[in-house]
């Protein structure tokens, strides 16, 4: 889990849920953020008021670390719960927990979400609650159970939709009398015409410019899905049926097709709804999300299946290492994961069709697979590794360490091993001293913070040397940053791209956003540009001047009515900046970061 996960630092929606705790307890400026101004989706979490008063008790690195730490705990110690209930005798639980821990855990659409996130955010304590109200739920413990997901709900309403919904369906499946629930569609129709928040939104539409700004998001219209998402959704439902077909009518298997049901018809809806009828409520519900139970079940039931396709007879062996192909395709994100998803079922209609097959042919195809997977690891870690020497010539061992050891086919071996040795008393204590040198490798390399990163973490109680310079309310352009500005400065972010996630759920956001977004569109262009023709190039200094925009785009920034106030730049103009700032270097090349008032672009152009 730690190899897999790499610390870092704040990051993705991370970055906004700190955000919120800053504002809730020591920083107010922040309300005059664009995130913020129109209201946000903070009011539907109790994350802020949780972790705003443990920032400043234990600061934010020990908060955060501590954080996933506990998470990753609770939900590791769920998952592992749930296989020991599926095979209570062996080792399979085992080995479905290592593959909850190293299998990609990307659902959805655009590769952004991921279940066990490296990152602090809402979703970190709702999905230990979320699959341990499963727990519970096989266990027989309803109140338990619904108590769990009321807590989850607290955290991240969206997370548990789809497992409150999972859950009614596997009650529906034993007892029918709870169909009575169905009333609550016709209540939340009859609430959307009576125009009762959050029910108004059902009948609502976006209006053009802002469904503009909504729609272009990668993961919240299915249409926006690349054939990669849809694969790996595919793959996930194909693999949570497999495993009904060969088990028991049991309650773990009711369990399996309630989350099919739930994850079907959200995805279903989904479509309908948003992509078709551009329905408020259902676009801001994010239905899509069903999609993280449903991946994590078949990523954490993937070796059970794998076993079971093994010892079957005939042509079952293939079709479980054609199941191997296209479980390793989807952990890659590659665009051959329809091919081997088609391979694995045409694999399977022949085991099924032919029963009686010569072990040659078996053992000749399975090997033809099996080099393919072999072929396709290391071509990805080679690629992994050649794109780490240009952008990281000076990485230390546990930088490379960390980029193949948890990968699927190096770290399933070495479990095997160290479960082997373990078995026999004479060579438990070596499986011992491996799992010790592992873990310490895997604490040595688990760090992977830049210099900002690690600036920001362990900020501080004294204002930042920019933040001096500069009133309170003053709005701040920091190019490609977002969690400095909030982090360090205390101040507002006059633009920056992650900003734009607080436009679902609020218009006014979009009317304020959006004018914002065209002021820096040529800046946002022009790096693009750049870092495209960098990598491909691979230049790492050039890569690291993209940060940096043309002093005219940037002059024509600070001539706009709407302009911020200050400027804070990773490299200088032609005039004196009013301060500079270097983090402190620990991996990264020492960097520069000069602080510039708007004042002084437009002061400096209409000079005679």
């Amino acid at each position: 889990m730690l190899l897999s996960h790499p610390y870092e630092g704040l990051r993705h929606d991370g970055v906004l849920y700190f955000g919120q705790a800053q504002l809730h307890s020591s920083v107010p400026a922040l309300g005059h953020d664009v995130f913020f101004v129109a209201g946000s989706q903070d009011r539907y979490s109790i994350y802020a008021q949780l972790l705003g008063p443990l920032y400043g008790h234990l600061g934010r690195i020990a908060t955060h670390v501590g954080a996933l730490m506990l998470t990753w705990a609770l939900l590791a110690g769920a998952v592992f719960s749930l296989l020991k209930r599926l095979e209570p005798v062996g080792q399979l639980s085992l080995w479905g927990l290592l593959a909850f821990a190293v299998m990609s855990p990307i659902y959805g659409g655009g590769w952004v979400f991921s279940y066990g996130a490296p990152f602090v955010t809402a979703r970190s304590f709702a999905e230990p609650l979320l699959v341990w109200s499963l727990v519970a739920l096989l266990a027989q413990r309803r109140l338990v159970a619904i108590a769990l997901q009321v807590l989850a709900a607290l955290f991240h309403p969206l997370m548990a939709l789809p497992i409150i919904a999972t859950t009614w369906c596997y009650l529906v499946e034993s007892d029918r009398r709870w169909l009575w629930l169905l009333v609550a569609l016709p209540a939340a129709l009859l609430a959307a015409v009576f125009a009762i928040p959050p029910w108004d939104g059902l009948l609502k539409t976006f209006d053009p410019y802002w469904w503009s700004m909504v729609s272009s998001n990668p993961y919240l219209l299915m249409r926006n899905w690349t054939a990669v998402d849809l694969s790996t959704l595919v793959l996930d439902l194909a693999v949570l049926i497999a495993v009904t077909r060969l088990r028991p009518p049991d309650a773990w298997t009711r369990l399996i097709y309630a989350v099919i049901a739930t994850t079907a018809a959200f995805i279903g809806l989904a479509a309908l709804g948003v992509d078709l009828l551009h329905s408020v409520l259902l676009t801001q519900l994010q239905l899509w999300r069903a999609h993280w139970i449903a991946h994590l079940l078949a990523v954490a039931l993937s070796p059970w299946l794998l076993s079971a396709l093994w010892k079957r007879d005939g042509l079952w062996k293939v079709s479980a290492c054609a199941l191997g192909l296209a479980l390793l395709n989807s952990h890659i994100g590659t665009d051959h994961g329809l091919i081997a998803l088609t391979l694995w079922g045409v694999s399977s209609l022949a085991a099924w069709r032919l029963p009686r097959v010569t072990r040659p042919t078996v053992w000749l195809a399975c090997a033809c697979i099996l080099l393919a997977m072999v072929g396709l690891s290391a071509h990805q870690l080679h690629g992994l590794l050649h794109e780490q020497a240009w952008q990281a010539p000076d990485a230390s061992w546990s930088d490379r360490f960390i980029k193949f050891a948890a990968f699927p086919l190096i770290a399933a071996p070495c479990f095997a091993a160290i479960l082997v040795l373990g078995r026999r008393r004479r060579s438990a204590w070596l499986a011992l001293v491996l799992s010790a040198l592992l873990l310490m490798a895997s604490l040595m390399c688990w760090d992977q913070r830049s210099d900002l990163a690690r600036t920001i973490d362990s900020a501080a109680r004294s204002p930042h040397p920019f933040a001096s310079r500069m009133p309170t309310e003053a709005t701040v352009f920091w190019p490609n940053e977002l969690a400095p500005v909030w982090g360090l400065l205390d101040r507002p972010s006059h633009y920056s791209q992650q900003q734009g996630a607080g436009v679902l759920f609020n218009r006014d956001t979009a009317l304020i956003f959006g004018p914002r977004r065209d002021i820096y569109r040529s800046i946002t262009e022009d790096q693009a540009r750049c870092s495209t023709g960098a990598r491909l190039a691979r230049d790492r200094k050039a890569l690291a001047s993209c940060d940096m925009p043309a002093p005219k785009r940037l002059t024509a920034l600070c001539d706009q009515h709407d302009a911020p106030d200050f400027l804070v730049l990773r490299g200088q103009l032609p005039l004196p900046p009013l301060a500079t700032w270097q983090p402190p270097a620990k991996r990264d090349l020492p960097q520069t970061y000069a602080l510039y008032a708007c004042s002084q672009l437009t002061a400096r152009e209409h000079q005679p």
